[in-house]
């Protein structure tokens, strides 16, 4: 791992990256569109399949500074109205990473699928352009759309119908598990939200990004 951060700093990083695909998807479902920057950047994370550090995943953290923010809002326990939405969303797809984790199959065609889609990056002029989204939605409908639990989203309902917004919001939704799944490959628990959040906040609060 990169020593620029910390395992821990890392680890809350990671954590920051879940909320924010959950922040940008309600951004989308409610606004219509969301910071095209801080969406590469997540797809970036998601298409970085044999990263060797965490720097190579995620190598702009000052792009994840909406989920670093609504995480704090969620350990200190202030969130509330719009926020509750997105934060819903974040423990939905740690909920989804951890099932995915325990599924063997469905972890194999996801990496495939992203490998195959990997090797054809040559064809796309951007990350972020709608047509790479709908080519990253799909593996999100025939991998982790097969599972029983699903998240509901909620928004406007012209932009949850609209086949180019939905595809980003489950491209992001994919990014979310990607992210998760980094997660618990440094540590990371869902109960250590509940029972070391002044752990978490202190790391959070020594993150020092430009």
């Amino acid at each position: 791992m990169s020593e620029r951060f910390t395992h821990e700093q890392q680890q809350v990083l990671a954590l920051a990256a879940v909320f924010q695909a959950a922040q940008l998807g309600d951004d989308i479902a409610v606004r219509g569109d969301c910071d095209p920057r801080a969406l590469r950047a997540l797809i970036e994370g998601v298409m970085a399949l044999d990263a060797d550090s965490f720097d190579s995943i995620y190598p702009q953290p000052e792009l994840l500074r909406e989920g670093l923010a609504l995480l704090e809002l969620s350990l200190n326990r202030k969130s509330g109205g719009a926020s509750l939405r997105p934060l819903n969303y974040g423990l939905a797809l740690l909920h989804l990473a951890a099932k995915l984790a325990k599924n063997a199959d469905t972890t194999n065609i996801l990496r495939h699928r992203l490998m195959a889609l990997n090797g054809q990056l040559a064809h796309f002029n951007d990350l972020a352009e709608e047509a790479f989204c709908h080519r990253l939605a799909s593996i999100y409908v025939d991998t982790l759309g097969t599972f029983r639990f699903r998240i509901q989203v909620k928004g406007d309902p012209s932009h949850l119908q609209d086949e180019d917004k939905a595809a980003k919001i489950r491209t992001l939704f994919l990014t979310g598990v990607r992210a998760a799944f980094l997660w618990q490959q440094l540590g990371g628990k869902r109960w250590h939200l509940l029972f070391k959040r002044k752990q978490i906040l202190a790391t959070l609060e020594s993150i020092k990004i430009n």
